[in-house]
């Protein structure tokens, strides 16, 4: 998962692909149920977390999935460990962060390091949600909004200060070209945090990748678009299957 979050976000992608494919969503450091160490992270450091636990489970490879954060995670996972990668799925991410998205990612900390909860989702719900989405599913927008308040296991500040440090560090762009996984690319054509632009280059840095674009979305358009979403991961797992 991606920046602050944790496997629960996966909540409408695990039933579909558990109907046909062993799952293991799991929660980085410095989110979830994992530990927050406040030390230095880097993503091929999470990258390598993920090795240790497919190690762990004797899981020799995997479809690897990640979204945001995590697909940067899954950038370097593939490039660091191509034989554990039986394919790629990069949701909402990017090759490199530039001066706009570190500006994000200090304004996001400011908040954050304010101590209000219901101020930090207030906050992050623009950049994460599409208009529509907001016009369309008032119920959905404040379910979202209480379950953040009261959710046991928010990321500490620490924790979502290490993984920004991560992401603004995180620069692939030189290495991509050599990726030979089959890899698929989605984008929410709203998506403002990480803009569609961005997938369009991993798309071109990416030798044979796909790339699909999900209307009517943002950033986390895996929630907003979820049927659509699952049909295309689905079908890209299908294909690329045994």
């Amino acid at each position: 998962m991606g920046w602050g979050g944790d496997h629960t976000a996966w909540a409408f992608q695990v039933p579909a692909l558990a109907a046909e494919f062993d799952v293991i969503a799991i929660d980085n450091r410095g989110a979830g149920q994992s530990d927050a160490p406040d030390a230095r992270y880097t993503i091929a450091g999470m990258a390598d977390d993920v090795v240790g636990l497919m190690n762990q489970l004797g899981v020799r490879s995997a479809h690897i999935c990640g979204a945001s954060m995590g697909g940067m995670i899954a950038q370097e996972l593939a490039l660091r460990h191509p034989e554990r990668v039986l394919t790629l799925q990069l949701h909402c991410t990017t090759a490199g962060v530039d001066g706009y998205g570190r500006l994000v990612i200090d304004n996001f900390l400011r908040v954050k390091a304010r101590g209000d909860a219901e101020e930090f989702v207030h906050f992050s719900l623009p950049w994460l949600l599409s208009r529509k989405t907001f016009a369309d599913q008032p119920d959905f927008i404040e379910a979202w909004i209480l379950r953040a308040i009261e959710y046991p296991f928010p990321t500490s500040l620490a924790g979502l200060s290490r993984q920004g440090e991560a992401i603004r560090a995180h620069d692939t762009r030189d290495r991509l070209p050599s990726l030979r996984v089959p890899t698929l690319i989605t984008t929410g054509t709203e998506d403002i945090l990480v803009p569609p632009s961005a997938s369009e280059n991993l798309h071109t840095l990416i030798p044979g990748s796909e790339l699909a674009r999900i209307p009517d979305a943002g950033h986390m358009h895996f929630i907003e678009q979820a049927a659509a979403f699952n049909d295309l991961c689905l079908n890209f797992l299908r294909k690329h299957s045994p």
